[in-house]
């Protein structure tokens, strides 16, 4: 059977847990997504990812290579392998009333963006609200079941899949080995650069240019 390695495209199906309680924070899966009552804005489909190039967080990234086409798996992540361990400096103490001040409403668990910044309400108590800017899975052990389905050979899929992961909506042709993208907008040099250099990186004998 063939294996998976450093470099590969894969398609991949998976589910994520915290492992002490067993929620679910991140799937692929549709059928298991509605047995467990699941919703999401967007559609669960297979996830398209290259191995070692940082798309993956470190501990997926190595569990998934050497692994054989086909074959299910599952695998527990330590914080360090997967979100990292709470960083103290990161959880701060601010004023209700600056909050309110900006229209934000805190509740226990909601997450806001603070200046840019994504942060979780840990507390609101006595016009103090604690605010935790750690990733929410920061600290939490995980479970995780995955499904390599196939490796991608195909350039314009391999293309498609690193502008999809920088949240970059396009239309991708390929001719010879120029891979044209049209960007739904305008965006700065320094992010079509950035979305060059991925691709670049990752896809072989591939150069970009961008169109209109």
């Amino acid at each position: 059977m063939v294996k998976t390695k450093k470099g590969d495209f894969i398609e991949l199906d998976f589910v994520g847990r915290i492992k002490s309680t067993g929620q679910i924070f991140d799937l692929t899966v549709e059928a298991i997504a509605k047995k467990e009552g699941i919703a999401a804005q967007g559609k669960f489909e297979p996830m398209v990812a290259c191995i070692g190039s940082g798309q993956l967080i470190a501990g997926f990234d190595v569990a998934v290579s050497g692994k054989e086409v086909g074959a299910e798996f599952e695998f527990d992540l330590k914080p360090e392998d997967a979100f990292g361990r709470k960083n103290p400096k990161l959880i701060q103490l601010t004023s209700l009333s600056v909050l309110k001040k900006k229209d934000i409403n805190p509740i226990p668990g909601m997450q806001l963006d603070v200046d840019g910044a994504m942060a979780t309400v840990r507390s609101v108590s006595g016009g103090r609200v604690i605010l935790d800017f750690n990733h929410p899975l920061s600290g939490k052990e995980l479970h995780y079941w995955a499904k390599v389905r196939k490796i991608i050979t195909d350039k314009q899929t391999q293309v498609e899949s690193i502008t999809k992961l920088l949240g970059i909506p396009c239309e991708v042709s390929i001719k010879e080995k120029t891979a044209t993208l049209k960007l739904d907008q305008q965006v700065p040099k320094q992010i079509t650069d950035v979305i060059s250099k991925e691709i670049e990186k990752h896809v072989a004998g591939i150069s970009i240019k961008f169109a209109g």
